[in-house]
C-alpha cells in the first residue's frame, strides 16, 4: 500500500490489534504525518493555546452568542501541509482523504460521550461538491452521526472576519429530536461564526450543552 499523500510505499507492520480491527489502517507515511502540527489546549471555550479564555472567544462573550458554545477543541493547525492535504481533500474532490485523521477524529469525538451532529453544507454546494468532507471523516471514523441543521445559501468562506460575525440566519432546525448533549463536527474553525450559529439553534431548539470538535484550526 502507498502513503495517500506522497504515494511512497508504506512501511506497515501488522499486530494483534489489527486481527480484532481496533486501530484504523494507517494511510499516510511517517514522513507525511509528522508534517502536521497538532493544536495546544487552552482556552476553555475553543481550545485555543495559551490562556483561560482567548480574546476571540471573550469578545463573543460579550454578544447574544454568550454560552452558544461549552467548551471546543481543534485538532491541528493550519500550516503548510494541512493546506496541501485539505485543498487536496475538499477542492479536488478527493474524497478517500477522509480516512487520513478519520480515527483521530473519532476518538476525540467519542471521548466527549456527546451525540454528534456534523455542520452540514448548503445543497447547492453539494451537489457540485459531490461529497460533505465532514459526513465522509465520520463514516470513516464509524462514527454515529445525526444531521439536525439545515443551511441556507449563503457563502461564509466569501465574506469578511466582520460579515461572518454578523451573520444572523445562516442555519435552521431540521425538526428531528434534539439529544440534551451534542459535539458540532465541522472540518475548520476560523472565527467561531459557524459552530456559534449551529450551536446557538441547537439550544434553541432544546440542546442543554453544546461542544465542538473541528479538524484545522485556520
Amino acid at each position: 500500500m502507498n502513503c495517500y499523500l506522497c504515494d511512497n510505499r508504506l512501511d506497515l507492520k501488522p499486530s494483534w490489534r489489527d486481527l480484532f480491527f481496533l486501530d484504523p489502517e494507517e494511510t499516510i507515511c511517517v514522513n507525511c504525518r509528522e508534517g502536521f502540527e497538532c493544536c495546544g489546549n487552552g482556552c476553555r471555550i475553543c481550545g485555543a493555546g495559551g490562556t483561560e479564555i482567548c480574546g476571540e472567544c471573550s469578545r463573543w462573550e460579550t454578544t447574544g452568542f454568550r454560552g452558544a458554545i461549552d467548551s471546543g477543541k481543534c485538532l491541528y493547525a493550519y500550516n503548510e501541509a494541512m493546506k496541501d492535504y485539505f485543498h487536496q481533500f475538499k477542492f479536488l474532490q478527493d474524497v478517500v482523504l477522509a480516512e487520513v485523521f478519520a480515527g483521530e477524529l473519532a476518538k476525540a469525538i467519542r471521548k466527549t460521550k456527546a451525540s454528534a451532529v456534523p455542520i452540514p453544507m448548503n445543497k447547492d454546494k453539494l451537489r457540485k461538491r459531490t461529497f460533505s468532507q465532514v459526513d465522509s471523516m465520520l463514516d470513516a471514523g464509524r462514527v454515529d452521526y445525526i444531521h439536525l441543521l439545515e443551511k441556507n445559501s449563503e457563502i461564509q468562506g466569501e465574506k469578511t472576519k466582520e460579515e461572518r460575525m454578523a451573520t444572523r440566519n445562516l442555519f435552521t432546525w431540521n425538526g428531528n429530536p434534539v439529544p440534551k448533549n451534542i459535539v458540532l463536527v465541522d472540518d475548520m474553525y476560523t472565527t467561531g461564526t459557524t459552530l456559534r450559529l449551529a450551536a446557538k439553534v441547537l439550544k434553541e431548539s432544546g440542546a442543554e450543552r453544546v461542544s465542538f470538535i473541528a479538524l484545522i484550526r485556520a
